[in-house]
């Protein structure tokens, strides 16, 4: 069952998993009463060639396509084709890996957890994400892009990201928008959790720092080989499983040794105690769990209370 967009009106279509992407542009058009030649369908920001079949395209189950008509007028004609080219050397956001732009090119030691061979395919893609609405867990995520002007998935890019910073910092990426009504040329990237069906506003904070252990590095910590890992952003890139994490950080919350940064805001260096790694992203604290992550942003909030000269009142007072 595939969710397809067209023009921001959604309606479910059932096709067979072997489906090519002419026959759902022959299913689309039947139910529109267009010619199925003069359809795009788009998928986290590509354009899908005709002959190629659903399931080769990474597609997986309940995932949302976009099906347009591209814009009249002979300039945007001429813009769209160019944008077709372009696009056509850009990687699948489905098997997208950007592990490797969290490591130093001559990382040694633990950091060989990255160091894979780049000639093998990647199987998947390789994102993390805490999962708050529904799992409320650590889950794998989904990278998925749309058109920062209309906030739609019909945004096709001109070359993908290849790195984290691609992905988290604004006006990196860029493409031409496909939707009749938008001109927007800006790609704006999200995660999603992929242990279940999301709608559209349905986003995840990525975790940048959790990766898969490909190379079976034993945590620094336990020495146990585990996976999912989190790693360090110390010289060393120092590898901790998420169990031997979250007792780190529950002992450092209990004895309130977590740092206050003026930018980063309440965080834990390097479990081994390296200098200049402080983790800039927080929200990877959320796999204290929910009480106690409300603890920790509590505790948080009066750091920052104390930092700014103000003074907190006994719980107990009057």
């Amino acid at each position: 069952m595939i969710l397809d967009r067209h023009n921001l009106h959604g309606f479910p279509v059932e096709v067979e998993t072997g489906a090519s992407v002419a026959e759902l542009k022959e299913a689309v058009g039947r139910l529109q009463g267009v010619q199925p030649d003069q359809l795009r369908v788009i998928f986290a920001g590509r354009e899908l060639s005709s002959d190629s079949t659903l399931q080769g395209c990474d597609l997986p189950e309940q995932s949302t396509v976009h099906v347009v008509l591209p814009p009249a007028g002979s300039a945007r004609h001429s813009e769209l084709v160019l944008q077709q080219r372009l696009g056509r050397g850009v990687n699948s956001l489905t098997r997208l890996d950007l592990s490797a732009s969290r490591l130093h090119a001559t990382s040694t030691g633990l950091a060989v957890i990255l160091e894979t061979d780049n000639s093998k395919p990647k199987a998947h893609s390789s994102f993390y994400v805490f999962c708050k609405s529904v799992c409320k867990a650590v889950q794998p995520g989904k990278l998925r892009v749309r058109c920062r002007t209309c906030n739609q998935g019909t945004l096709t890019l001109s070359q993908g990201p290849s790195c984290w910073d691609d992905v988290l910092l604004p006006d990196r990426i860029h493409g031409v928008c496909q939707s009749q009504d938008c001109d927007g040329r800006v790609a704006e990237f999200y995660l999603k959790c992929a242990a279940h069906p999301t709608c559209d506003n349905d986003t995840s904070v990525a975790l940048d720092l959790i990766m898969g252990n490909v190379r079976h590095v034993p945590c620094i910590a336990c020495t146990d080989v585990m996976s999912p890992v989190l790693v360090a952003q110390c010289a060393e890139r120092h590898v901790i499983c998420l169990d031997c994490f979250h007792l780190y950080c529950v002992t450092r919350l209990n004895d309130r040794q977590f740092i206050f940064d003026p930018v980063v805001g309440y965080s834990l260096p390097c479990a081994a105690g390296c200098p200049d790694s402080l983790i800039k992203e927080v929200h990877h604290f959320r796999v204290l769990g929910e009480e106690q992550y409300e603890r920790y942003q509590r505790y948080a909030a009066e750091e920052c209370l104390l930092q700014m000269g103000g003074v907190l009142c006994p719980e107990d007072s009057v």
